[in-house]
């Protein structure tokens, strides 16, 4: 069964700039999506605040904590800092209710 990741960035407005720039450039999303275990990335916008929210469907919980893992290891940890971004990741299963 498949897992489904929502990661909640919490961004200012520079960091939602800077961060929805980063998503939307070469080593963005498209990466992310073409990643091994990879089903499908949706960016969704608060209409609240700053924050940016991914919806992602991922093979297993296994397969995002390796891609996450792998971005952490090529900046992504630091891009966030320096930026003024914190993130949160939860998982869920999905269901058939």
């Amino acid at each position: 069964m498949s897992a489904i990741a929502i990661a909640t960035f919490r961004c200012n407005s520079e960091g939602k700039a800077a961060l929805t720039d980063f998503l939307s450039g070469e080593d963005g999303l498209s990466v992310t999506r073409a990643y091994d275990g990879a089903m499908r990335i949706e960016t969704l916008l608060s209409n609240d605040s700053d924050d940016v929210i991914l919806y992602e469907e991922w093979e297993s919980v296994e397969h995002h904590q390796a891609y996450v893992g792998w971005r952490v290891e090529t900046g992504l940890a630091d891009f966030l800092s320096s930026n003024g971004i914190e993130l949160e990741i939860t998982y869920h299963e999905p269901t058939s209710i």
